[in-house]
């Protein structure tokens, strides 16, 4: 059985970007992380009475658990001797400090935070990919939008403008500046605040914003209300981009190396399944979000790839290099797991 919550806001506020995000975003990880450690709530993949071990997994409510709870359904969980509970209360940031408090035993995080967090000595391992680019620029479930009556055509033409993106420091912002650059332009000059993506539609519509990256279903409910696309930062990021990962503990992967193998295998079957069954997955979504079937019907949905893109964690810790956010570039053979 799965114990599903709905998230219920994100606590940001609009923020001018600087080059001091990056203190605030290691200062969150480290500071939660040590004030978590001492927590005895550790799930530890627990064992149950049907033989299974039960394993607690962390994510936002949004398309690509679609795959997961479809696995459930079919079985491959139990399969591989797992049993899933979901947490959708963990945000993306503090899902880092409880993974590594024992909290939840695998989460998602952006591949991007997930590279600052092993810069800050922070034991993360990157197991499978969460969300990946579809690669299709023009048909990708996240892009670079703004008001169809703003004049605004070409990334170049939000230089100096101020552009939202969710979080300041992770994979969206390098999203946007990457759209930008891959114009011409020049993404220094863009005045980043952070909107959660609920908020962008009227943040477009009402004019507090030149533009704003956008994912799925967010991006549909912006072009709903007239925003229309005009750059796909994550086909610009790379080729074969990795959005976020399931990740887990280093701590996790010492002890019980078999739950990560079991975990890792029946994700992938999980996403054998998803990509021979799209209409199931569609399906799926308005069951444990507040999308609604008409909207999950149109969508554009993530892609689904087995192995965490090597190249495209070496290019987002580059470009988090570049733009402040870590000093030097982490061992990414640590943080990815073979």
């Amino acid at each position: 059985m799965f114990r599903t919550t709905r998230i219920t806001g994100h606590p940001s506020l609009p923020t001018t970007f600087r080059r001091g995000a990056a203190g605030l975003l290691a200062a969150a990880l480290l500071g939660t992380a040590v004030t978590g450690c001492g927590s005895d709530q550790a799930t530890d993949a627990a064992g149950t009475d049907d033989g299974l071990t039960t394993i607690t997994l962390a994510s936002s409510p949004l398309g690509h658990l679609a795959p997961i709870y479809l696995a459930e359904d079919k079985g491959i969980f139990a399969r591989h001797g797992l049993k899933v509970e979901v947490d959708t209360e963990t945000s993306d940031l503090t899902s880092v400090p409880s993974v590594l408090a024992g909290k939840v035993d695998f989460a998602t995080g952006d591949l991007t935070t997930l590279i600052v967090a092993r810069t800050q000595g922070l034991d993360v391992k990157a197991v499978v990919p969460a969300s990946a680019s579809t690669g299709k620029a023009g048909a990708d479930y996240g892009a670079l939008v703004v008001a169809a009556d703003s004049g605004i055509t070409s990334p170049k033409q939000l230089e100096g403008k101020t552009v939202a993106v969710n979080i300041l420091t992770n994979i969206a912002a390098a999203a946007a500046r990457e759209a930008v650059r891959a114009d011409g332009g020049d993404s220094e000059s863009l005045k980043l605040v952070e909107i959660p993506f609920p908020q962008v539609p009227a943040a477009i519509s009402e004019g507090r914003v030149a533009g704003a990256w956008v994912v799925e279903p967010f991006l549909s409910a912006a072009k709903a209300q007239g925003a229309v696309p005009i750059g796909w930062g994550f086909t610009d990021l790379a080729e074969d981009l990795t959005v976020s990962a399931w990740y887990t503990s280093g701590a996790l992967v010492t002890r019980k190396p078999e739950v990560v193998t079991a975990f890792r295998t029946a994700i992938r079957e999980a996403y054998a399944y998803a990509r021979e069954h799209e209409d199931e997955v569609r399906a799926k979504i308005p069951t444990f979000t507040q999308i609604t079937p008409e909207v999950a019907a149109k969508i554009t949905i993530t892609g689904w790839r087995d192995e965490v893109s090597r190249q495209a964690a070496e290019k987002l810790a580059g470009y988090a290099r570049r733009d402040g956010l870590i000093n030097t570039t982490p061992d990414l053979d640590e943080l990815i797991l073979p």
